[in-house]
């Protein structure tokens, strides 16, 4: 990230060398002295620090905030809130933003936040992309509207039309012999049984492939037959509870003994990223004649558990839908039992 200049009396953020675990020091004048206030590992973070501890961004010259800067103060303020996922897609809708990077943030008109729908539009960037961009821009100019950076009146973020959402390809759950494919292949000798095997896992989970990938051993409890999701795309799927299948805890037993802090890694014993894992995940399809992507394993799971006829509660836990009056935190055992038992019907 490139480094933010700061307004007077705002403080400041060093950095002391690659040697160190926290290179980045925030200092603020105390009594007349600059003093460290606080060690980070990231520039992003040792901001986000200094923005708390200040809670005024509208110190900075509102005339001349650029639309990157208040880009910058936004995600160092928001993306420790947000799971990895959610703030790299972010990331991602931020770099179509390209042409404003320098633009004054009071001067943008309509017009100007609008040309970026449209170039994406050209570009074949479809629907997905342009609402994730469209929400970034409606989540800075809320930003600024909370730090008196503008005026409410000000925002023009609501005016942006993307375009209209097409189903190129819609989504269809495994039926049961291609599921039986897959399993076969599974339990084969084969190379690509391992990953038939989390193809397993994960329709009989019901989790995303953002989540499964990020599941830490130490959060797996093969005995009680539960793993905990902590990063999640949703604030109602973070730190819930997943049951095991009694189907696949032979699996989930087999991944705990391969390399690695995370559940599912490499040979290495590294995480693996989405597209990683989608090449992996595509190579089993093609061996058991499948056409289906990595979602398409949750929506196999929602709709076994439905024809099962399982518990709508159990259901929306399992897959980490928001819950009416049912009240967060940790899960008791009974209800963890009833997730099991909801699971075990599939």
């Amino acid at each position: 990230m490139k480094k933010l200049k700061l307004p007077n009396g705002f403080g400041s953020i060093s950095y002391y060398g690659e040697h160190r675990r926290k290179p980045y020091v925030v200092k603020k004048y105390i009594d007349g002295r600059q003093k460290p206030i606080g060690y980070f590992a990231s520039y992003e973070d040792a901001l986000a620090y200094l923005i708390a501890y200040n809670k005024n961004p509208s110190l900075f010259n509102p005339s001349e905030i650029t639309f990157s800067e208040i880009f910058k103060l936004w995600s160092a303020e928001h993306y420790p809130k947000i799971a990895k996922s959610t703030a790299a897609n972010y990331t991602a809708a931020y770099k179509h933003c390209q042409p404003l990077y320098d633009k004054k943030f009071i001067t943008l008109k309509i017009s100007d936040l609008q040309d970026v729908i449209r170039t994406m539009s050209r570009n074949k960037i479809g629907y997905a992309s342009q609402k994730k961009c469209r929400q970034l821009m409606h989540n800075l100019y809320t930003y600024a509207v909370k730090y008196e950076i503008i005026a409410a009146s000000a925002d023009i973020s609501r005016y942006i039309e993307i375009d209209k959402k097409r189903i190129v390809y819609p989504k269809s759950p495994f039926n049961t012999r291609q599921l039986n494919r897959v399993k076969r292949l599974a339990e084969s000798d084969e190379l690509l049984s391992c990953w038939a095997k989390v193809v397993v896992m994960m329709v009989y989970s019901g989790v995303r492939t953002s989540e499964m990938l990020a599941v830490r051993k130490a959060d797996v409890k093969l005995k009680q037959r539960y793993f905990i999701v902590r990063e999640s795309k949703t604030e109602a799927g973070e730190n819930r509870a997943v049951p095991i299948s009694r189907k696949a805890l032979p699996y989930y037993q087999l991944w705990m003994q391969e390399p690695g802090k995370t559940l599912i890694t490499d040979n290495n014993g590294e995480q693996l990223s989405y597209h990683r894992f989608r090449a992996r995940f595509d190579k089993v399809m093609d061996a058991t004649s499948c056409h289906h992507t990595p979602h398409e394993c949750r929506h196999t799971c929602a709709t076994m558990l439905d024809n099962a006829g399982a518990n709508d509660t159990a259901v929306k836990r399992i897959l980490g839908h928001a819950l009416q009056g049912v009240t967060k935190g940790v899960y008791t055992h009974k209800s963890l039992h009833e997730l099991k038992k909801a699971i075990d019907t599939i």
